[in-house]
């Protein structure tokens, strides 16, 4: 679930787990089961974070009502104007997303990540999605072969 911020661990272990999974499920031929992976494009995943979630999210994880105020007022009183030909169009405000370069937005984005993992830990708590088994030791013959303490 979460390997950054943790001693002894780095959160590029990540890519080495990650390539590691996926060449044991390329790899794997014996089990009529089927595998599936999913990639996810954390940087298109900025302009598309609704604000509606962040509010509830904040609200989820027991932030005061004060400060999810003042973040909503932060995240959804942006305005832009396009400059086109030296002209300047009318403004007009975007209806989600976060504004990459704004301080808060990693936070905020955090935030909504937590949303995802815990749909993902529910998922699998219901018998609807299970992930790949890991033996803690190396020896075992059936499990794959990446020891994970």
């Amino acid at each position: 679930m979460q390997s950054a911020f943790m001693p002894g661990r780095l959160i590029s272990d990540n890519i080495l787990v990650a390539y590691e999974l996926t060449h044991y499920i390329r790899n794997k031929k014996k089990s009529k089961e089927g595998y599936a992976t999913v990639k996810l494009d954390m940087t298109k995943a900025y302009d598309r974070v609704e604000w509606r979630f962040v509010h509830d999210m904040m609200v989820k994880l027991g932030f005061s009502a004060g400060w999810i105020g003042l973040i909503m007022k932060c995240i959804s009183l942006v305005s832009y104007r396009i400059k086109v030909n030296g002209e300047l169009s009318e403004s007009f405000r975007p209806g989600k997303g976060l504004r990459q370069g704004d301080p808060s937005s990693p936070y905020l984005f955090l935030i909504c990540a937590e949303g995802f993992s815990a749909l993902l830990q529910k998922a699998e708590e219901e018998g609807r999605l299970s992930g790949v088994k890991f033996c803690h030791n190396s020896q075992c013959s059936e499990c794959f072969s990446l020891a994970v303490c």
